[in-house]
Order: C-alpha cells, then structure tokens, then sequence
C-alpha cells in the first residue's frame, strides 16, 4: 500500500540501553502507492530478509525464545511516518496487537498500522557504523 522512498535513523533510541545498537528507530517518508482498501491478510503485510531472521533467532537464543520483534508506527512529519522496532515478551502480546509474521520468529504490529506495514521488508543491518533493524 505505501512505498518507502527514504530512511534516515533517528537520534534516539526506543529501548532498553542495552540494545541501543540492535533496534534504532527509523524514519522514512512514504508515498501511497493506490487508493485501494483492501483487508489485512497477516501473512502478506511484512516481509523479513535472512539477516534479520537470523538476528531474532540470536536474540531468542538469548532470551529462550521469549521475545518477539515489535513494529510500530507513529505520524511524523508532513508526509511520512515514523517507525520503530523494539523486543517485546511473547507474554505480553495484547488483543491489539497483529502476528504478521510467524515462520522463524514473531512480528507484532498494532492492527491500526496493518495498511501502512502492508508489503514492508525489514532487514537487519550489521557494520562498522551501527547494528539495527530497517
């Protein structure tokens, strides 16, 4: 539904200290790609490349595969919007929230952002400048 045109990382982080360099938020401007109000079906609205796959199931190792990789979306800007991921416990998952992905790891968003998500890919990037999820 929106294609990405721009990322940028913003300058401060939605977590705890201690992943600082792993999860980072991330602004991007988006641009509608058509009018069409089509229903959320979760196993189409989010896309994960092998790197971040593989980073969340280092992070569940950790963790005994107890955490899930929570998306969110804030407005911000005059065109765009802001996103930013955080760890969250598969616990906590609320009514609220939306499993769109579930094959190696858990993705959670807000049902709200579903449209927004739809056709997103996250990857999880790791150089010499920063370690973090896009």
């Amino acid at each position: 539904m929106f294609r990405f045109l721009k990322g940028k990382v913003g300058p401060s982080c939605y977590c705890s200290p201690k992943f600082q360099n792993s999860f980072m938020k991330v602004v991007f401007s988006s641009t509608p790609m058509n009018g069409n109000n089509q229903k959320c079906d979760k196993n189409e609205i989010i896309e994960l490349t092998q790197d971040a796959i593989n980073k969340m199931k280092q992070v569940n190792l950790k963790y005994k595969n107890s955490k899930a990789l929570k998306v969110s979306v804030e407005a911000g800007g005059c065109s765009g919007f802001q996103y930013s991921f955080s760890l969250m416990d598969k616990n906590n998952i609320k009514e609220k929230d939306l499993i769109v992905y579930d094959k190696e790891c858990i993705v959670i968003i807000d049902k709200q952002a579903a449209e927004i998500l739809r056709n997103s890919r996250i990857h999880y990037t790791n150089n010499l400048i920063s370690k973090k999820f896009i």
